[in-house]
């Protein structure tokens, strides 16, 4: 059956192929994220209007369709913030086990404006990273990994 539908596949114009890949091939909601250090170390945490139980984390949101990955998390940070990075690298890509989410997180450098509260940041701060707020588990499992990748970890 598969070798019959793979030649039928092979028929198909391109266009077809396309829509038909775009209904059955499952879909992921795609977000950005950005770790941001000051020089002391710290990293520099949001305040999230929309969280009630665990409000801190990393600035981001979600990718708009054709938007180029590092514009989104530069584009996210200066939504939420009104702050600027001039670079940003891509640190880690994980996906959910729970539901299809796709987060890629990004070290941001050259920091630069003053912070303006939005409607879905009330307020930023820089934590020391064996001092962070409680968080979302998926969020302190990305910020685990992110800070031994960096070889940050508390206690180093």
């Amino acid at each position: 059956m598969k070798r019959f539908l793979l030649r039928v596949w092979r028929i198909l114009p391109f266009w077809v192929q396309r829509l038909a890949g775009s209904i059955i091939r499952p879909k992921h909601q795609v977000a950005v994220g950005l770790v941001i250090f000051n020089e002391q170390g710290q990293l520099l945490l949001c305040e999230h209007t929309y969280r009630c139980l665990h409000p801190w984390g990393l600035p981001g949101g979600d990718l708009k369709r054709g938007e180029d990955l590092v514009q989104a998390a530069k584009r996210e940070l200066f939504e939420e913030t009104e702050l600027s990075i001039q670079q940003a690298r891509l640190l880690l890509a994980e996906s959910s086990r729970e539901y299809p989410h796709v987060n890629l997180t990004y070290l941001g450098t050259g920091l630069s404006g003053e912070f303006v509260p939005s409607d879905e940041v009330s307020s930023i701060q820089y934590f020391d990273i064996d001092k962070l707020p409680d968080f979302f588990l998926e969020h302190q499992q990305t910020i685990h990994r992110v800070l031994t990748l960096l070889g940050r970890e508390s206690g180093d």
